[in-house]
């Protein structure tokens, strides 16, 4: 709640005051499946995601927040409309640190309050909101400068060496038949869903997010099938 109204002032402010430029964002580093393709799940494949923080201009943050969104539209219910579920992954326990030790916990960093990835979602009857993955929540008092590089990553190992800051899986679940979906996945910030990146003066500093697009393929139905058999049958014949 307080990390709410923390964002809540500071985007109050940015009303008032002009954002600041950066090269602060998210990169995708890498993307695997189950299936036979990254770009279609079909039901029961699962998709993974590795990410890694950047922060060239080294801006300093008080905050961030880091989200995964796209994957559900707004509703009144917890069901996922598109299928697509959170099975789990890892996070960095701080970021933007200007110390590494290896086997040592970061120091002087942005901590993470997330210690794994965690399905968001508030029932909203009055500004229904959307199903989001929340990857990174850091607040520090003090400014915290650094390009990322330096961090220890989910791995044990130096980010910038090759190692990550997060990695995030989801599955497509799907109870029947349906219509192909095509979705959006954004990794980043949002006010609108109240995570951004805070400067030492309570200024919202623009972050670079990363999508990814997907389209999710329902299992087709009994009957659909059946009509595909006859259709196919109908053809040999010919």
């Amino acid at each position: 709640m307080i990390r709410s109204c923390r964002f809540i002032a500071a985007a109050a402010l940015l009303l008032v005051m002009p954002t600041v430029s950066s090269a602060l964002g998210i990169s995708i580093v890498n993307v695997s499946s189950t299936g036979a393709s990254t770009s279609f799940l079909e039901n029961g494949d699962e998709i993974t995601f590795d990410l890694r923080l950047e922060n060239s201009t080294n801006e300093p943050l008080n905050g961030l927040d880091i989200i995964v969104s796209g994957f559900d539209t707004p509703g009144l219910t917890a069901a996922i409309s598109s299928g697509l579920q959170l099975v789990g992954g890892q996070v960095a326990t701080s970021a933007f640190n200007s110390i590494y030790l290896p086997g040592v916990p970061n120091v002087n960093g942005l901590e993470n309050q997330v210690t794994a990835p965690q399905q968001v979602w508030t029932l909203n009857l009055f500004d229904p909101q959307e199903t989001r993955t929340s990857l990174f929540a850091g607040v520090n008092l003090t400014s915290v400068t650094g390009d990322g590089s330096q961090d220890n990553g989910i791995g044990g190992g130096q980010t910038g060496l090759g190692d990550l800051h997060f990695r995030v899986t989801y599955r497509l679940v799907v109870a029947g038949p349906g219509p192909s979906q095509n979705l959006l996945l954004d990794f980043g910030t949002n006010p609108a869903l109240f995570a951004g990146a805070i400067g030492p003066s309570g200024e919202i500093i623009p972050f670079q997010n990363a999508t990814f697009a997907l389209t999710v393929v329902p299992e087709p139905g009994t009957a659909l099938l059946m009509g595909l058999g006859l259709a196919g049958l109908a053809a040999r014949r010919r």
